[in-house]
């Protein structure tokens, strides 16, 4: 039998690799299922609900660092 925290071990190491729309996904069907969930694992859920968080942040940061450089290069060009 697959136990919760098998289940959370996969979660996380695919949301290493998943896009931001997928890692939001993940992050509320987490959130739902977590008050069902014993003590023990909803410690692991809301750990991996951090990092979670941690993985779009850092996706959006670089998102955003490369829509600066883009506009920076056509103001440039522009110039």
């Amino acid at each position: 039998m697959i136990t919760i925290t098998a289940i959370l071990n996969a979660i996380e190491a695919h949301a290493e690799n998943a896009a931001v729309q997928e890692l939001r996904v993940i992050k509320k069907e987490i959130e739902r299922l977590r008050p069902s969930l014993c003590l023990d694992d909803q410690e692991h859920a809301d750990g991996l609900l951090l990092k979670l968080d941690r993985l779009i942040s850092e996706q959006i940061v670089v998102a955003d660092d490369v829509t600066r450089e883009r506009i920076f290069q056509s103001a440039m060009q522009a110039a």
